[in-house]
């Protein structure tokens, strides 16, 4: 499937702020099952790009400015080719999981981190044992902890924000993307399974749209789902959200322990105003290039934060996504 994609940020200050500085995450990744034909990243104003890769192998680009502004538009076109990702690659008995060179290999997406944290005997770790008992191989506890996510969490934006706890999570029964992808993460690491976070976008049914299912062109946001070990047969990829597999329609832009390894946007800016944020993606099929950006796009998040002059703020957009 050929994709093109079309990522627009627009950031707006109440008052001139003096230095705006930035690291986007935005650019897909080329791998086996996908690759990019064309990308570009461009801003209003100007901006000079630098372009690195992080330690989890994704694709940094910094950009800043160091003089007085009210907006800042960043601006991401990609057109990618995509295929279908296959299924996991044999059933694993889950004795493999206690393989020590297996869990050396894997320990990084085997612990707790910022946004997947839980303890020995908590309701995480709890959920996620009853969840796979009686599972007779990795896939089938992987398929177990899945489902259990969505019987536990119903999709509804606004519901969190970022920095929410799993244990939070589980009390309030609703999230986006990102906190079912969190919630699948502490659960699978809880009981050995090691599971990293994936950042990317999804062309999905446009719920705006009176013809979403064969609609050529969709507006969505981010989106976020994960991808698990399984020893002796690689990574395979999950939607906790969608409960189903990953397939061409999804774009991998990175991965890493969880959201904090591969937010779409993270910056600071120096001045004594409040900031806000809307961003929107574009995505068409079947398309030789990008879609072209929006003219006019609604807010479809703000986030609204005042800063002594002498103090950052940091700005990340969270995933949100059906």
């Amino acid at each position: 499937m050929r994709l093109g994609i079309s990522y627009r940020m627009h950031f707006r200050y109440s008052e001139p702020v003096t230095e705006c500085q930035n690291e986007v995450r935005v650019r897909p990744r080329d791998d086996d099952h996908q690759r990019v034909l064309s990308y570009r990243l461009t801003s209003q104003p100007q901006l000079q790009v630098l372009s690195v890769r992080d330690y989890w192998g994704t694709v940094v680009e910094h950009l800043g400015i160091r003089t007085p502004h009210t907006e800042l538009e960043l601006l991401a076109e990609a057109t990618v080719e995509t295929a279908p990702r296959p299924g996991p690659a044999g059933a694993p008995a889950v004795s493999a999981l206690d393989d020590t060179g297996f869990r050396l290999d894997h320990l990084e997406f085997l612990e707790p981190s910022r946004h997947v944290d839980w303890h020995p005997g908590d309701a995480v770790e709890k959920r996620a044992a009853a969840a796979v008992a009686g599972a007779a191989s990795v896939p089938e506890m992987v398929s177990a902890v899945a489902a259990d996510v969505r019987g536990a969490l119903s999709y509804e934006q606004g519901a969190t924000e970022i920095g929410v706890s799993l244990a939070e999570l589980l009390e309030g029964g609703a999230g986006v993307c990102q906190d079912f992808a969190h919630l699948a993460l502490g659960m699978l690491r809880s009981v050995g399974v090691p599971a990293r976070y994936v950042s990317g976008y999804l062309f999905a049914a446009d719920e705006t749209s009176a013809n979403a299912e064969t609609a050529e062109v969709v507006t969505v946001q981010t989106h976020a789902w994960i991808e698990v070990a399984l020893p002796g047969s690689g990574w395979w990829a999950l939607d906790p959200t969608n409960g189903g597999p990953v397939s061409e329609r999804h774009v991998v832009i990175g991965c890493g322990r969880d959201y904090g390894d591969v937010p779409p946007v993270r910056g600071a800016f120096m001045g004594s105003g409040t900031a806000e944020v809307d961003a929107e993606v574009v995505i068409g099929r079947h398309v030789e290039g990008p879609p072209a950006a929006a003219t006019s796009v609604p807010p479809r998040q703000i986030t609204t934060i005042a800063a002594p002059p002498t103090q950052e703020w940091r700005h990340q957009q969270s995933q949100q996504q059906q």
